[in-house]
């Protein structure tokens, strides 16, 4: 039986489609393994949505076609970048034994499968953009109690800087029975904590439900007793309804923590984006109904255009303390990007300068915000343990942080702990974006 080993880049809805894809090649037979070099097939699942991003993806094909030239493995590649090169990829990787794009992720199995059909199949492959959705095989990649649940594929905005509608297509939603049968079958596997994932997700169901239906997906995903953490990443700031926010305060399991990408607060900048420009309305609002919810959001310094006024509006804005958690990203063309034609690009060093001022100040808002519950008994759900001296060393994260972004809570306790239940800490300090805490109870789940 052939082994296979599967690469996934970029975000966590490359996770998801590569755990589809695995799903299904283990379905078909095909052993799955992490060790590249016992390998029979290699997939890179790639991501191409800015610059260091495709860079990044090229990078891991070249060090793959490498290990291909040493022990002959068939090296396939699908996703976002060949989406973008299309027929280039084959021009600047000819080694690779065949490739997809995001709407023919599907058609994996069957290149890999019927290897002899590659070349005829690949010189008449339309590349329309897409995603996998909807399979009915997943195998998780990762032994935690988290894991993402991709509710829609593609986007209907027009953001300047932004290439994802040509990658990934219009906005589709799954339908909410299809996304309650594959919560239930995650949790029936152990998951604890549901994270929801879109390009927009607060925008879900406008398409098949003609309105806004987040609210509505909630309250059946919030039945799911063993769902003990609901988590929103990727709202839109337009499309965030009162009744989402009453649903937050209704339902106990879903995680008060919105991840609100702003990109920018100067209407300026938000215009050239086309981006909404009551985002500070939208903001308020948010904190107005839920004040003690926790926000992240995402900002793009640098944007063309952008001047020291537009610096100094965001820095204030910021410091209103809106925000525990800021992602803040250097602006960088990506060619097909309408934002790349713009003139008065900002130069890398004054981006540089601009991005470290940023971090400074929301790192001193954060720090502040923890200093505020220093002492203050929180619950944690555990992701490791590890002996550490004479005491061990628990990591595992609150509901105001969420994988991979947000830091971690490291706690000290005098006995081991099992991963994937939930425990009291007390909170004592910060190191970097981590929280330092002390062990106190088990909340035996």
């Amino acid at each position: 039986m052939q082994k296979v080993v599967m690469i996934s880049l970029g975000c966590p809805k490359n996770i998801v489609e590569a755990e589809y894809l695995l799903g299904i090649f283990k379905n078909k037979g095909l052993i799955i393994i992490n060790d590249i070099n016992e390998a029979d097939i290699a997939v890179v699942h790639t991501c191409s949505f800015i610059k260091a991003a495709k860079a990044e993806s090229e990078r891991c094909i070249q060090n793959v076609l490498n290990i291909k030239k040493v022990t002959g493995l068939r090296v396939y590649v699908s996703g976002c970048l060949p989406q973008l090169l299309k027929e280039e990829m084959f021009e600047l990787f000819p080694e690779i034994d065949g490739f997809v794009g995001t709407g023919t992720l599907n058609k994996l199995p069957e290149l890999i499968f019927n290897k002899s059909s590659n070349e005829f199949y690949l010189s008449r492959l339309h590349f329309y953009p897409g995603g996998l959705n909807n399979s009915i095989y997943r195998l998780l990649s990762s032994n935690t109690s988290s894991t993402y649940l991709k509710i829609a594929e593609g986007c209907d905005h027009k953001c300047s800087f932004c290439i994802i509608p040509l990658l990934r297509g219009n906005y589709e939603s799954r339908r909410i029975e299809v996304l309650v049968n594959e919560a239930k079958y995650l949790a029936d596997n152990g998951i604890k904590e549901l994270i929801l994932i879109a390009q927009d997700v607060t925008s879900y169901g406008k398409d098949i439900y003609k309105v806004f239906a987040l609210d509505k997906l909630l309250i059946k995903l919030s039945k799911i007793k063993e769902l003990k953490w609901i988590r929103l990443l990727y709202a839109y700031p337009s499309s965030i309804t009162d009744n989402l926010l009453d649903v937050f305060k209704e339902y106990d399991n879903i995680c008060n923590y919105i991840d609100i990408p702003i990109q920018h607060i100067s209407k300026n900048i938000l215009a050239s984006m086309k981006r909404p420009l009551n985002t500070v309305n939208i903001i308020e609002k948010i904190k107005n109904k839920l004040p003690n919810v926790i926000l992240r959001t995402s900002i793009i310094i640098g944007f063309p255009g952008e001047t020291e006024k537009d610096v100094s509006e965001l820095v204030d804005f910021l410091n209103k303390m809106y925000f525990q958690y800021v992602g803040v990203f250097e602006y960088s063309d990506q060619k097909e990007a309408t934002s790349s034609k713009f003139d008065k690009k900002i130069k890398r060093s004054v981006i540089k300068d601009r991005k470290l001022l940023i971090e400074n100040i929301q790192y001193g808002i954060f720090k502040f915000k923890i200093a505020k519950i220093s002492d203050n008994i929180i619950i944690i759900l555990v992701e490791n343990c590890f002996k550490n001296g004479r005491n061990y060393t628990v990591k595992g994260r609150a509901y105001f942080q969420a994988p991979e972004i947000d830091g971690n809570v490291i706690a000290i306790s005098s006995c081991s702990v099992k991963i994937g239940s939930f425990y009291k800490v007390k909170v004592v300090g910060v190191k970097g974006y981590d929280i330092k805490a002390v062990l106190q109870d088990d909340l035996r789940n």
